[in-house]
């Protein structure tokens, strides 16, 4: 079963890169990339200016966040020795990532 689901999804694939291959419009226009107001040129630039610090911080976000997703099964693995091991090793990871962090003044707005 496995196989063919596989297999399937090959040639779903392969189909789909035949299509792009022989349809894809190959000319560029300059037209189609320059922001249209009802025929006047437009008053300010069109690409929104987005901040680097913001962008940083969201990313430490997710990264902290799925860490912290992966720790939720922990007090369900049965108290073995090596979880808890292994569950020290990740906290002491994810608190030196942290400070290091804080003190490279990422974390500051």
């Amino acid at each position: 079963m496995y196989y063919i689901m596989m297999i399937s999804l090959l040639l779903v694939s392969l189909v789909y890169a035949m299509f792009m291959l022989l349809f894809y419009k190959s000319k560029f226009y300059m037209d189609s990339v320059i922001p249209y107001e009802c025929g006047f040129n437009p008053s300010s630039s069109t690409r929104l200016t987005f901040s680097y610090r913001f962008f940083l911080i969201s990313i430490l976000f997710i990264i902290f966040d799925v860490e912290i997703v992966l720790l939720l099964p922990v007090p369900f693995g049965g108290g073995s020795i090596l979880l808890i091991w292994f569950f020290f090793f990740f906290m002491l990871i994810l608190i030196m990532g942290l400070l290091y962090e804080y003190v490279w003044g990422s974390l500051d707005w």
